[in-house]
């Protein structure tokens, strides 16, 4: 099946490692054209928003290896974005739209994660990096998409916003945020499909990922991934490039139809019936 996503020109946030970087490379595997940003110029350099509320083990790549290790899949560019900062998110956008002649595709990626102390801070965090982002890069890429005639947004939210949070007190502000999350890319559907612009989620399930969380708690806390793999029907974790090309699907030509949506992209780990 061909997506038609040659030559599309797409931005994914948060995209220097993990689903993000899986995202950008299958995008480029298809021919498109990527704008990705990371919160690191290169790695080891310390997070501007790290600190005593919020210190993110994961540090992995920076723009700048990604975008060394991406170069040979296609036309790519990176640029250092923190996505707590509204107008670093609109500049970065901006940015990208004119070095690729446009914009076709969004792909919203970015988050705090679970685990944050449960205090203001933690509820601005999440707030700042995973909503507010979300809105700066659909509303500067607005006019792009319009232009495009075909365009496409698409959400990651997680499983969190759809059932019990898993991260106790910690878990509030994520499950809420990403839950609101789906709320608004679904409101987005309504106001931005006569203009042929699609809006759809994607929540994940448990993914395994050798520098994402999961990867990183088989690690640290390895009786508490033991006892998450077995609770999945398969008796496995989902795989990067199952989300990934969820995630294509939706932005696609072939997903012409397929608007406010929510898809569960878990292998049946949650139990809710999908109506």
């Amino acid at each position: 099946m061909d997506l038609e996503l040659k030559g599309k020109k797409v931005i994914v946030s948060a995209a220097t490692r993990g689903l993000g970087r899986r995202i950008v490379e299958r995008f480029l595997d298809e021919g498109a054209i990527v704008s990705f940003c990371g919160r690191r110029a290169s790695a080891g350099e310390p997070n501007p928003s790290d600190g005593e509320v919020y210190s993110n083990p994961l540090a992995g790549d920076g723009v700048k290896e990604a975008l060394a290790a991406l170069s040979d899949r296609g036309q790519v560019y990176g640029s250092v974005v923190d996505c707590g900062y509204f107008d670093q998110v609109t500049d970065w956008v901006e940015k990208a739209a004119d070095e690729m002649g446009g914009i076709d595709i969004v792909v919203s990626n970015a988050s705090a994660l679970g685990g944050i102390p449960r205090s203001r801070k933690g509820w601005d965090i999440n707030y700042n990096v995973d909503l507010m982002s979300a809105v700066a890069m659909f509303d500067t890429a607005l006019p792009h998409l319009k232009a495009s005639g075909n365009g496409a947004f698409v959400q990651m939210s997680t499983i969190t916003a759809i059932e019990s949070h898993a991260f106790g007190e910690s878990g509030f502000s994520y499950g809420a945020i990403k839950a609101a999350l789906i709320n608004y890319a679904h409101q987005l559907s309504q106001d931005y499909m006569p203009f042929g612009i699609r809006c759809n989620c994607v929540c994940p399930g448990p993914t395994y990922v050798d520098d994402g969380s999961w990867g990183f708690l088989e690690e640290a806390m390895p009786d508490y991934y033991e006892a998450n793999r077995l609770k999945h029907p398969a008796g496995r974790f989902g795989r990067p490039d199952e989300i990934a090309d969820a995630v294509l699907y939706l932005a696609s030509a072939r997903a012409s139809w397929i608007t406010g949506v929510n898809l569960t992209v878990d292998g049946g780990f949650t139990r809710n019936v999908k109506y």
